[in-house]
C-alpha cells in the first residue's frame, strides 16, 4: 500500500499545503467491526453525532474546492426563496429542477452550477446557488423563471474565496435532523474537480514557488491519527 507524507490540492486560484509527521497510507480506512451480532461503535449516538460532524466537515471542505475550481469572471450567486411555506426537501428540490429545466430553455444552454440547502428561522427551505455560465439577466426575469417566490442575485466578484464564501451557508448545525439522509448541497455534472499532488518531491517544489505574500491561513493541528501543518495559499490574491 502506498504511502505520501505530504499533499497539495490545487482547487482554482486555492492552493492547499499539507504536511504529515506520520506517512499517510493511500486508501486506508478505519472500520470498525461489529461483535456478535451487536452494532458498531458508529451506532452509538455520540459515535452518531461526532460521524455527523465529520461528514459536514468534508461536505463543507469539497464544496469549498468544488466552487473555486469552477468560479468564473460572470459567475453568479442567487439565492431562491420559498413565497410559501415549503418545508418539504423532496417537493422543493423537484421544484428546482423544473426551474432549472425553464432556465436553461431560456438561455439555451445547460446550467453549471452548485446549490446549497438552507432552512429559514421559521424552518423554510430556500437555495443558494452559484451559476458559473448563466449570463447576464434581470431579477425580474428570473423570479419569473423561478415563479415560487424571491430571487436575489449577489455579486462576488470582490470575494477572494468563493467558496469558503458560500460554506458559510451550509447548516451550522451538523445535527440537523432535517438534512438526514439528504444531500446538503448538489451540483450540475461535469463541473471541473480538485487536483491532488502526492509526490513528496512536487508538493516540495510547488510549496517553495508560492509567494509568501499568497499565504491566507497556516495552522499546526493535531488530527486523530496524525500531526498536520496545513497552508492555504491565494495565488491571485488581491492586496489590501
Amino acid at each position: 500500500m502506498r504511502s505520501y507524507n505530504k499533499k497539495a490540492v490545487i482547487s482554482g486560484d486555492i492552493v492547499e499545503i499539507y504536511e504529515y509527521k506520520n506517512d499517510v497510507l493511500e486508501g486506508y480506512s478505519d472500520t470498525r467491526k461489529t461483535v456478535k451480532g451487536r452494532q458498531s461503535r458508529a451506532a452509538d449516538d455520540e459515535d452518531r453525532k461526532e460521524n455527523r460532524k465529520k461528514t459536514l466537515h468534508r461536505a463543507r471542505r469539497d464544496l469549498r474546492r468544488l466552487v473555486n475550481c469552477n468560479i468564473a469572471e460572470y459567475s453568479k450567486f442567487v439565492t431562491l426563496t420559498f413565497g410559501e411555506d415549503v418545508r418539504d426537501i423532496r417537493k422543493a428540490n423537484y421544484e428546482f429542477k423544473k426551474f432549472k429545466q425553464r432556465l436553461e430553455t431560456k438561455i439555451d444552454k445547460k446550467l453549471q452550477y452548485v446549490c446549497v440547502i438552507e432552512f429559514t428561522k421559521a424552518g423554510r427551505i430556500h437555495y443558494h446557488c452559484v451559476f458559473f455560465n448563466l449570463p447576464y439577466i434581470k431579477n425580474n426575469e428570473l423570479a419569473a423563471i423561478w415563479r415560487n417566490g424571491y430571487v436575489k442575485i449577489n455579486k462576488i466578484d470582490s470575494v477572494d474565496n468563493v467558496g469558503a464564501y458560500v460554506c458559510k451557508y451550509m447548516t451550522k448545525d451538523g445535527d440537523d435532523e432535517r438534512l438526514h439522509g439528504q444531500k446538503m448541497y448538489f451540483s450540475s455534472r461535469g463541473l471541473k474537480k480538485p487536483l491532488e499532488i502526492k509526490k513528496e518531491e512536487e508538493v516540495s517544489n510547488l510549496a517553495v514557488a508560492l509567494p509568501p505574500s499568497a499565504l491566507t491561513f497556516e495552522k499546526v493541528f493535531q488530527s486523530e491519527y496524525n500531526c498536520v501543518h496545513y497552508r492555504q495559499y491565494n495565488i491571485n490574491r488581491r492586496p489590501k
